[in-house]
């Protein structure tokens, strides 16, 4: 298994951002710290927003991203 040219930066990638916000939402309805202050509902929709928005999000390209990684690339070369 290779890994993808930007793995080193998962972080910085706005689609894996969204994954981590969606995923951190919809466990809400698993483990309820904020049980009667917000409605579960709004955590629901939140998470489904989300996700969505990762996979909108992945296919939008980051050009200042890119460019750092490529010049790292030619200084590791």
């Amino acid at each position: 298994m290779k890994l993808s040219d930007d793995a080193p930066v998962w972080h910085r990638l706005w689609s894996n951002q969204a994954a981590l916000l969606s995923a951190i939402t919809i466990l809400q309805g698993l483990l309820p710290f904020w049980n009667g202050i917000v409605p579960d509902r709004w955590f629901m929709i939140g998470g489904a927003v989300l996700s969505t928005g990762a996979f909108i999000l992945r296919n939008i390209e980051q050009p200042k991203l890119k460019a750092e990684l490529a010049e790292k690339r030619q200084s590791n070369a």
